[in-house]
């Protein structure tokens, strides 16, 4: 069964733009994304809906797709599931690094239809999924991706527990964040830095370092602050584990 079409204000009220973190994707995003929620919750008469992370590029995302384009031995060949996508930047980037498969999932359906939108932008293959990190299972070898998750300690915990979890099963992980305060540096090998250019209006700074990083095996989950200090949520809202910041 083909997948439902995506509501029309979500392409009418966004514009395909690229980052300079990677020029090689298009992503349909909000100039203002207050103001697109507004707009979203009056086109789907429905209040409180989720705010519209996927309408946003996130540094954790934005550098995790660069450090897939740069080493596509990491992907080529290989399963990919990416959690809390968003955008979908990094199912995307997966994907044109010669991943053989790639399902992203997020528990946002606006974010799921905004994925699948930015897949064919692209021209790529993404199985967009309905999914908290854990509802998803995966083979053994399967690359598993996750950017801009830890940055409250409810979410981090519950997305570390599914990410070890998936690690236990064989799954190699990678993440990409900006350091937010719950960042657990101690389960985590990193591989590269990025300065990332973001949004003053809702990072307050213009770049942010943000790291690339590994999962590693063993030791007590409990998410712990990252060393680099407190960095708040965007926006001041809580999300479930997979709905995520890109």
């Amino acid at each position: 069964m083909d997948p439902a079409p995506p509501p029309p204000f979500l392409v009418a009220l966004t514009h395909a733009r690229t980052h300079p973190v990677v020029p090689e994707i298009r992503l349909r995003v909000a100039a203002d994304t207050m103001a697109l929620w507004e707009q979203a919750e009056e086109a789907m008469a429905q209040r409180e809906l989720a705010p519209p992370f996927w309408a946003s590029a996130w540094p954790g995302g934005l550098a995790l797709a660069r450090y897939l384009l740069d080493h596509p031995t990491l992907v080529v060949g290989r399963a990919v599931v990416d959690v809390a996508t968003g955008s979908g930047v990094v199912a995307i980037a997966a994907a044109l690094a010669g991943a053989a498969s790639v399902t992203a999932y997020d528990t946002d359906e606006l974010a799921v239809h905004a994925a699948r939108v930015n897949a064919r932008l692209n021209g790529v293959d993404v199985a967009a999924r309905h999914g908290d990190v854990r509802d998803v299972s995966a083979a053994p070898g399967t690359l598993v991706t996750a950017g801009d998750v830890f940055y409250s300690r409810d979410i981090a915990t519950a997305m570390l527990d599914g990410l070890a979890m998936l690690a236990a099963c064989g799954c190699e992980i990678l993440v990409g964040d900006p350091y937010r305060s719950f960042l657990p540096c101690e389960h985590l090998e990193p591989l590269e830095t990025f300065d990332v250019s973001v949004d003053v209006s809702v990072e307050s700074v213009p770049v942010k370092r943000t790291v690339v990083a590994r999962l590693t095996a063993g030791g007590d989950t409990g998410a712990t602050r990252a060393p680099r200090g407190p960095d708040r949520n965007p926006g001041g809202a809580r999300r479930r584990a997979g709905s995520r910041t890109r």
